[in-house]
C-alpha cells in the first residue's frame, strides 16, 4: 500500500481546520436558551405555517389560464379513435 511519505501536495488550511475543530465540539458548548429556543420556534413553526397558509389563502387568486379567451394554438386537436 502506499505511504505517505515525501512532500504531499494537499496543504491544511488552519482556518479550515479551526472551523472543523468548532463543529466537532459545538455539542460541548451549545446552550439550549430561550435565543435559541426562539429560532426553533422561528424556522421550525412559524415559517412554515405561514407559507402554508399563504399558500392556501392565494392558490386560486391568479390564474392565467381562466382569463384566457382564446386557444393558444390554432390547431384543432382531437383524441385519437
Amino acid at each position: 500500500m502506499a505511504g505517505h511519505f515525501g512532500r504531499h501536495l494537499l496543504h491544511a488550511d488552519k482556518e479550515v481546520e479551526k472551523f472543523s475543530e468548532f463543529r466537532e465540539n459545538l455539542i460541548k458548548h451549545y446552550r439550549f436558551n430561550l435565543k435559541s429556543a426562539g429560532f426553533a420556534v422561528l424556522f421550525l413553526a412559524a415559517i412554515p405555517v405561514g407559507l402554508t397558509y399563504y399558500g392556501y389563502k392565494y392558490q386560486d387568486l391568479n390564474l392565467i389560464a381562466a382569463k384566457r379567451e382564446k386557444p393558444i394554438y390554432n390547431n384543432n386537436w382531437e383524441p385519437r379513435s
